[in-house]
């Protein structure tokens, strides 16, 4: 039995979790796409009614990165889905219904879903560490419930109810995520005016940035170079530099960065869906 983990996780902690989702499942074959790779994005696939995917995205508000690229790629045939959203200690908004609405488009069938949080993209104090041991419990749980519902049961219907994860972060945040909610589309993004981001001269020119950007927006010759046009503002450049060296430069993005610390400083617990 085949079990694809599908992920797209500038910071890790997509990843993270949805391995620790296929943790909970013995006696399958796991099957890894890493879709930071712009190689992989390129490629078709095509799954069967008798394997299952995994698919994990970062959000806000709805899914983050380039899930129509991603998803564009992906063909089901009745195909059973676990859908996992992360978020950093706040909400994850509309991600996962979008999710579900656009997988199915493409002939696959969720079983189960899970709003998940993940360390802060842009800030490595707000929720640190996770996901921890306790996130790890729940969804190595998770794992184990859709190994049995779905490869033992043959189970493959879901009749749970998805839900929109608002904001607990001031009017600003509910309206905000009110308006990216009804937008069309399937994800959200950083505005090209907020993605400016300063490298510093601590920077040792290893080139992890580089090779790290999923949309090839970094080069190195004397020193680094960031085209803010090709960039989406996923800051795992910045998650992988090893001194620190890439920073926020947009005063409104550091501004909505420390306005976002204080409103998440109490712990968010995962809510999962079967």
């Amino acid at each position: 039995m085949k079990v694809h983990l599908i992920y797209f996780s500038p910071g890790g902690t997509t990843k993270k979790t949805i391995q620790n989702i296929a943790k909970g499942m013995k006696d399958v074959e796991i099957i890894e796409h890493d879709m930071l790779k712009k190689e992989n994005r390129e490629k078709k696939y095509s799954f069967s009614k008798n394997e299952l995917v995994i698919i994990g995205m970062p959000t806000m508000t709805k899914l983050f990165g380039l899930p129509k690229e991603i998803i564009g790629v992906l063909n089901g045939n009745n195909t059973p889905f676990v859908g996992a959203v992360t978020c950093g200690n706040g909400y994850y908004g509309k991600a996962l219904i979008v999710m579900k609405k656009a997988m199915e488009e493409r002939g696959f069938k969720m079983v189960a879903g899970g709003g998940f949080v993940g360390q802060y993209t842009f800030s490595k104090e707000l929720a640190k560490g996770r996901p921890d041991e306790k996130d790890e419990r729940i969804q190595r749980k998770l794992g184990e419930d859709v190994y049995k519902k779905v490869f033992l049961k043959k189970d493959i219907t879901f009749n749970t109810k998805l839900k929109i994860d608002w904001p607990n972060e001031g009017v600003f945040s509910t309206i905000k995520c009110a308006l990216i909610s009804a937008a069309p589309g399937i994800g959200g993004a950083v505005p090209r005016s907020w993605n400016e981001l300063f490298v510093s001269d601590t920077c040792i020119q290893c080139g992890k940035c580089v090779r790290h950007c999923p949309v090839e927006a970094i080069t190195l010759t004397d020193h680094i170079e960031i085209n803010r046009d090709k960039c989406i503002g996923c800051y795992g450049c910045a998650n992988v530099c090893p001194v620190s060296a890439i920073k926020l430069a947009n005063k409104t993005m550091i501004k909505a960065v420390e306005n976002v610390m204080k409103f998440r400083d109490k712990r968010k617990e995962p809510d999962v869906f079967i």
